[in-house]
């Protein structure tokens, strides 16, 4: 191997979503040096106001950007051999303000929650073009006299297999499952949480035996066993991110939820804290035990991502993405000490194997 090639698998692409307007580049791309956790920015694109929420293909040939604005878009970008981007399709997201994009395992089909009160399924045709394929309104409310008033979808996350699909909504206390057949969406069941759980994002235990969904709204994690065959979460546990006095301030409020590769641990971003929890999960039964609490090194942590043994943080309010190395014994975060300036960095995306050069 040469000192190029060397070099070149030391790097790992990710892109960095971003509040900005259409005139501004908005979508960065940029590299991971995965020995050091040193970040650096390749390239910036505009033409895309709010893209807040990104997600990669399965066989990482297009990126896919929810634009957050009231009248909503979805974006589809290809993924070149140096990891640049070209903007391939654009579709309405047929709702406002969408805050997450998903792809299911096969694919086939671009999963997208619009904050203001639908989620939207769409067809991913040849080289990641759209084309609309279902949408359901969510109705209700919860008990948060201010946040609650109405439905507010906020993920939209397929199991592991594809069967079934989970739509947390923060402004009803629910996850709504459904099943997607002849690309048309079907509504199975309601999964109710405690009042005033505001649940935000839900993600999958790589042995596919539980989930965790981050509580906006009263700052908890919430463990769910998961039944395989019939698609069904039962709450387990609920535990608290932050201390009871913390927790109880209106100014704090939970984020990203995410699980570790090796499935040990369980991390969540805390915005008004501004700090990043960690959890040890019990291999047995897959619930949560309070490992540490640490700063997100900057303002508002809404997401953070994790790639080849690090962790990145995008601090939205005050304009950096901060790498964290994940200790292997232990999964504790430690500062690399380099950061990316980029202005209300909202959302980490990264290609997780480097991309085939040419």
């Amino acid at each position: 191997m040469t000192a190029v090639d060397r070099e070149w698998d030391q790097k790992r692409h990710f892109y960095v979503g971003t509040y900005a307007s259409e005139e501004e580049a908005g979508l960065f791309h940029c590299l991971l040096n995965t020995d050091t956790g040193e970040l650096d920015v390749v390239s910036g694109l505009g033409g895309i106001e709010n893209p807040s929420y990104l997600a990669i293909s399965p066989n990482r040939s297009n990126l896919y950007a929810a634009s957050e604005k009231q009248n909503g878009e979805l974006f589809s970008y290809t993924i070149g051999p140096e990891g640049e981007l070209s903007l391939h399709d654009r579709k309405l997201s047929e709702g406002a303000s969408p805050c997450y994009v998903e792809v299911t395992p096969n694919g086939k089909t671009l999963l997208a929650a619009n904050y203001g009160g639908c989620v939207v399924a769409l067809c991913i045709r040849d080289r990641g073009e759209l084309e609309q394929a279902s949408r359901v309104v969510h109705t209700g409310s919860g008990s948060h006299p201010e946040r609650q008033q109405e439905a507010h979808p906020h993920a939209f996350v397929s199991s592991p297999c594809g069967q079934y699909l989970f739509a947390p909504d923060l402004g009803t206390d629910h996850i709504v499952q459904y099943t997607l057949e002849d690309d048309r969406l079907f509504k199975q069941e309601d999964i109710v949480l405690e009042p005033g759980t505001g649940p935000r994002t839900l993600a999958f235990h790589p042995g596919a035996k539980w989930a965790y969904v981050s509580g906006e709204l009263n700052n908890t994690v919430t463990t769910f066993d998961y039944d395989l065959q019939s698609g069904r979460l039962k709450v387990a546990q609920q535990v608290k991110l932050l201390p009871e006095e913390s927790a109880e301030d209106p100014a704090n409020t939970a984020a990203h939820v995410a699980v570790s590769p090796c499935g040990r641990y369980v991390y969540a971003s805390n915005r008004g804290d501004d700090s990043l929890t960690q959890f040890a999960v019990n291999s047995e039964n897959g619930q949560l035990t309070l490992v540490e609490r640490v700063p997100s090194l900057g303002q508002t942590p809404r997401h953070f991502a994790i790639t080849d043994g690090f962790l990145l943080a995008a601090n939205q309010d005050s304009g950096s993405v901060v790498s964290y190395r994940i200790g292997e014994a232990d999964g504790r975060l430690t500062p690399t000490g380099f950061a990316l300036e980029l202005n209300r960095p909202v959302c980490i995306c990264p290609l997780l194997e480097p991309v085939e050069r040419v």
